[in-house]
């Protein structure tokens, strides 16, 4: 029968073993449910008050416009200048960020950590157990450079670098093994080796 993800509430249907949503495992279920949900709705709620916080800032950085009566050419100048920042900041807030948030991994700390990819400092990020790369899974069935991920006209690409274990994407119902350079429609399940699990996403 049809079970309901606990995290984002999605319904799955009962052969899908992770959330097709969000990606949730459903072997942890019972473990989430019994877990206090406090912890999501805080950063919900820090997040709500960081954006109230930005609307503030916002609606007070046009006050400086009011100072600017003095004729002289350097005055009328100051106002464009954080007017610039904001147009910046409001296109790099709508370009996204990506992540790579762990799901299922033998090391118990990493368990629902969330990773930010900073493509705009490494134009591939490599993922594997080696410390060489830009993101580390010391699991001992993930290669030293297992699979790595590149963006590309604004599309995720994952490659499998020739791992012992492979790189499988979940569908829905089963993970398909990764062949050569492959498009990743997020949110995406992802499965490296036999034990770790992330998810990516775009927020």
């Amino acid at each position: 029968m049809p079970w309901t993800c606990p995290v984002c509430g999605y319904e799955n249907p009962d052969d899908a073993e992770f959330c097709l949503k969000c990606g949730t495992s459903r072997q942890s279920v019972r473990q989430i449910q019994q877990a206090s949900v406090s912890p999501p709705q805080e950063a919900v709620g820090q997040a709500e008050t960081q954006v109230a916080q930005q609307q503030v800032t916002v609606q007070e950085a046009p006050q400086p416009q009011a100072v600017s009566a003095p004729p002289e050419p350097q005055a009328v100048r100051t106002p464009s200048q954080p007017q610039a920042a904001e147009v910046q900041r409001e296109s790099q807030a709508a370009k996204g960020k990506y992540y790579l948030q762990f799901i299922q991994t033998p090391v118990h700390q990493l368990n629902n950590l969330k990773v930010p990819l900073d493509f705009e400092t490494f134009t591939n990020i490599s993922v594997g157990r080696s410390p060489e790369n830009v993101v580390v899974i010391p699991d001992p069935e993930v290669s030293r450079r297992h699979a790595v991920l590149s963006l590309e006209n604004g599309e995720l690409y994952i490659e499998d670098l020739n791992s012992t274990n492979g790189t499988y994407v979940y569908d829905g119902k089963l993970f398909q093994p990764v062949k050569g350079r492959q498009k990743v429609n997020l949110p995406a399940v992802v499965k490296l080796g036999n034990q770790t699990v992330v998810k990516l996403s775009r927020e």
